[in-house]
């Protein structure tokens, strides 16, 4: 397999820097390391330092209580940060038997809010379309 090495304008400088761990960490979880970097992508824009208006936190915002519970010691770490969302996105993937699009939609909502369908959240619904896109053009150019 090709090496995932797509990086776009308009991302953030650190993208190209962050390609290798991205890369690393998504293989170690079998996750294809294109949908962990369409999720930085939509997350952050590929900023390390990102933290939303609701508190996420990091490239792939990590709320803070889903840090604690993935054991994330300092959710503005890179790499932390990576590792802790790939394996929760790994978790969700497992849970909804690989449907990327729920997978992504609990990431968004949250598990409780998912079941066998993306909720009526516009935000959710957005988020999903906003990721898929991303992965569709990385696959795309790779």
């Amino acid at each position: 397999m090709a090496k995932a090495t797509v990086s776009r304008a308009n991302d953030h400088p650190a993208a190209r820097s962050l390609q290798d761990s991205i890369e690393s960490v998504a293989t170690e979880h079998g996750v294809d390391p294109l949908l962990v970097k369409a999720v930085i992508k939509t997350e952050s824009n590929f900023d390390p330092e990102a933290v939303s208006a609701r508190g996420a936190l990091g490239l792939m915002q990590l709320m803070p209580a889903t840090a604690r519970e993935l054991r994330v010691a300092n959710p503005l770490d890179p790499l932390e940060n990576v590792t802790g969302g790939t394996r929760y996105l790994r978790t969700l993937l497992d849970s909804y038997d690989g449907n990327v699009a729920l997978s992504l939609a609990a990431y968004n909502a949250g598990p409780g809010r998912v079941k066998d369908a993306i909720p009526n959240i516009p935000e959710t619904r957005t988020y999903v379309a906003r990721v898929l896109r991303h992965y569709a053009s990385y696959r795309q150019a790779r």
